[in-house]
Order: structure tokens, then C-alpha cells, then sequence
């Protein structure tokens, strides 16, 4: 999938995205729109600023960025039910693996059943063996410094469009990368359901 090009303007504030911001586990039954979801996908980790460093929209140790995005889609427009990589810099998607394993997540996820009701889940993981090459061990711990503004981002910006957001640690590593068929390298670092706010 392609998205169409971010908005660089919201409908709120930075300081009411930071009031109003907190973890969301219920959500409406409603899909997932391109927009919303390339727009989500951007400021986790998007590029902001194209040229010889492609910087991003979070900060990086030696602009090293080791780290990759996944998108658990189970309802989102236009999408079929799948596991998908985010291309950061062709700002789209790259299908590895078909059907809808939100449930399966929610189990891997230490059973945390409300996980399988949201549209899509994000999924950050880590290629350490890409910063630990300049920065050695100290390297390990800068992703997880990196991992934090991605979904810090992720909240923010999902205030401004409406949507909620829960952040999950609890997971079986091993099983969630044999699950989403993950590259060994490709650690997982954090779980993120996302979908619209339910007001019911």
C-alpha cells in the first residue's frame, strides 16, 4: 500500500495532545483509513526531512536508526489482513505474511484479549547489530531509548487524529517473532493496538 503524503498540520496542539494523551483499550468497531494509518505510520518513524541522512521523525543515535516498523492489519481500508513491513522512505507498505493474526497477537501478548479488538497493531522491533557496530553494548540501550520516542510519537499523534493507543511490553518474544515471521535480527520491543476511540 502507498500512502498518500503526511500532513505536516494537525487539529489540536502539541500541549493538548500532551493533556489530553493516554492509553486507550477500548476501541470503536471501525477501520482504519489509509490516511489515518500512513499518518500514524509517519510519525512513529517516518522520514521528515529527506537528503544524505533521511532523517526521521524521532532522534537516533548517529542517525543510525536500527530500528523497524510492523503493522498487524486486521481492518483497516483498502488493506488486506496481514503482516506488513513499513518503507519509511517509499512512505508505504511491503506485505510479509497474509491473514488476520490479531488474536494470535493478544495471546502471544500474555492474553491480553482487548489487544485482538483493535484495527491494526503496530509492532517496533530493534536490529541491534546495526548501532552496537559504532556504538558497541552502550548501542543495545539506545534502541530502547529509540523505541520510546516511537511511541511516544505514536500517542501524540494519535490524539490529534482521534484515534487510541495502548503501549504493550508483555509479550513472548520468541513466539511474536515466529509468529509475524520476523527476520532473526528484528527483535521486538513493543506492542502498540491502535484504532479509533470508543465513547460508548
Amino acid at each position: 500500500m502507498q500512502f498518500p503524503e503526511p500532513s505536516m498540520e494537525g487539529p489540536i496542539s502539541v500541549e493538548t495532545a500532551l493533556a489530553n494523551r493516554r492509553s486507550v483499550r477500548e476501541f470503536a468497531d471501525e477501520a482504519l483509513t489509509p490516511d489515518s494509518l500512513g499518518q500514524i505510520l509517519w510519525a512513529t518513524y517516518g522520514v521528515s526531512e529527506e537528503g544524505p541522512w533521511n532523517r526521521r521523525t524521532v532522534p537516533s543515535a548517529g542517525a543510525m536508526y536500527p530500528m523497524e516498523l510492523y503493522v498487524v492489519a486486521g481492518d483497516v481500508e483498502g488493506l488486506e489482513p496481514g503482516v506488513y513491513r513499513y518503507d519509511a522512505l517509499g512512505h508505504s507498505l511491503e506485505e510479509v505474511e497474509e491473514g488476520d493474526l490479531r488474536e494470535e497477537v493478544a495471546e502471544v501478548c500474555i492474553e491480553q484479549e482487548w489487544i485482538a479488538k483493535a484495527p491494526a497493531i503496530l509492532v517496533i522491533t530493534a536490529a541491534f547489530d546495526r548501532i552496537s557496530q559504532k556504538y558497541g553494548e552502550r548501542g543495545v540501550a539506545y534502541t530502547f531509548f529509540e523505541a520510546g520516542h516511537m511511541a511516544q510519537n505514536c500517542y501524540l499523534q494519535a490524539e490529534a487524529l482521534g484515534l487510541g493507543v495502548t503501549e504493550v511490553g508483555a509479550f513472548k518474544e520468541e513466539h511474536l517473532m515466529d509468529l509475524l515471521e520476523l527476520p532473526p535480527e528484528h527483535n521486538p520491543m513493543l506492542v502498540l493496538p491502535i484504532g479509533w476511540k470508543s465513547y460508548d
